[in-house]
């Protein structure tokens, strides 16, 4: 009766041994299947981190490609600049490529500081561009516009608010003259002003004007040219040299009266000698 208890008891020990065995068996397993389903794929964080390494190496490829090249000298694309840090438009078309590539392109009426020099250039590439030219070896000119009137003219320029004819205006007229002594035809005084002397208002601006034209006038009459070839002609602010600027110093090239000598011949004078001439010549 004992040997059989015992007998029994050693076999539900070793079945609950083996129980347990499958049940810690079946528990590593399980844990073993987690393990595996962790290392599928790379992780998200990897791939992030890869996109910022691609990005920041581009990045420190377009600083390197902005401050290769020469300096001071024309840059590959031919245009020439005296400013060694300003990126030549190369450096300047590859950054606004790179940029639309990763869809970010730069807005053409960006306000940023550091977007300028590429708005500029994009304004230059759509042929908006309102960059000057090669500055010459004069500040400024005393010539016309071409014109269909005559290649001989002057333009007097003029204080602000003012109709007083400065010392190198006075010359400019003196000279001027020389050359009008003698020819029969009409010359064209044409005043102007600038829209900051106007101020939008029309009378103010065509007296200005004016004041301007009979300043010329006068001081052309005194170095002896006739009264009947001059005509005055008053534009205000309408008729600029340059137009809308936020320059100031640019705005006062407005500031003028051109000189213009017309291709419309005076009348002959009836009591001039080769006239009086003609008519007792003709005479029976």
């Amino acid at each position: 009766m004992a040997d059989a208890h015992k007998d029994k008891h050693e076999e539900g020990h070793e079945g609950g041994a083996s129980h347990g065995g499958g049940h810690h068996g079946g528990g590593h397993h399980g844990g073993g299947g987690h393990a595996e389903g962790e290392h599928e794929g790379a992780p998200e964080w990897l791939i992030s981190f890869a996109d910022n390494v691609a990005l920041m190496m581009g990045f420190f490829v377009i600083l390197l490609a902005m401050n290769m090249g020469p300096k001071g000298e024309a840059s590959s694309s031919g245009d020439p600049s005296n400013d060694p840090g300003k990126p030549s438009q190369a450096m300047l078309d590859f950054v606004i490529g790179m940029r639309e590539g990763f869809g970010n392109p730069i807005n053409i009426n960006s306000t940023k500081a550091n977007e300028q020099q590429f708005v500029e250039r994009l304004r230059e590439l759509r042929g908006e561009g309102d960059a000057s030219g090669i500055a010459g070896k004069h500040k400024s000119q005393q010539t016309l516009r071409p014109t269909n009137f005559s290649s001989l003219g002057a333009l007097i320029a003029f204080d602000d608010n003012s109709s007083a004819l400065s010392s190198s205006a006075k010359e400019t007229i003196v000279d001027t003259a020389k050359k009008l002594r003698g020819q029969r035809y009409y010359i064209e005084l044409r005043g102007h002003c600038s829209p900051p002397e106007a101020m939008r208002n029309v009378q103010k601006a065509m007296k200005l004007s004016y004041d301007r034209s009979m300043a010329v006038f006068n001081a052309l009459i005194e170095q002896g040219i006739s009264p009947e070839q001059l005509i005055l002609r008053c534009y205000g602010d309408s008729d600029r040299l340059v137009p809308n600027t936020w320059s100031r110093e640019s705005d006062r090239t407005n500031q003028r009266v051109e000189i213009v000598v017309t291709s419309e011949a005076l009348p002959p004078d009836p009591y001039s000698k080769s006239a009086t001439g003609n008519t007792q010549s003709e005479e029976p």
